[in-house]
């Protein structure tokens, strides 16, 4: 019965460093998204710019107004699309990640399931998925769906 609860509360903790290394993980991902200069600040031009993207978003019908049924459908659909697509991608990135120097060594997928992900995710042919690299392999999944 001990070890039972021993492995109950261990699964929980891993569970909850998993959700928080994937909210880590998301975050880096805005931010550079946000970042259109790349200077790793973002400046006033920046948020605004994100802000005016935003309202296009949620502006549905694109009748220059957003109405709180579009700002719910959008926000529901952003949590979906975050669920599934980087929030999987995302750890899945960071558990293959082994040496953490944020790119993936073609080794790291070798030993792991999906070996031909690293070579389609190379554009360049350097041996290593870039973090660019891999956000465009995100947008092309997100293309698919």
């Amino acid at each position: 019965m001990r070890s039972s609860f021993r492995i109950l509360i261990a699964g929980g903790l891993v569970a909850f460093s998993v959700l928080a290394l994937a909210a880590d993980r998301l975050a880096d991902i805005a931010f550079t998204r946000l970042d259109a200069n790349g200077d790793g600040q973002l400046d006033a031009a920046e948020l605004k710019q994100a802000r005016a993207q935003r309202f296009e978003r949620l502006d549905v019908d694109g009748d220059g107004v957003v109405t709180a049924a579009e700002q719910a459908e959008a926000s529901n659909r952003m949590i979906r699309k975050a669920e599934t697509l980087e929030g999987a991608m995302a750890i899945r990135f960071e558990a293959l990640d082994t040496d953490g120097d944020g790119k993936l060594m073609r080794e790291e997928f070798v030993n792991t399931q999906g070996a031909g992900l690293a070579a389609r995710m190379d554009k360049d042919g350097d041996g290593k998925v870039s973090k660019a690299e891999f956000l465009t392999g995100i947008e092309a999944a997100r293309a698919i769906r």
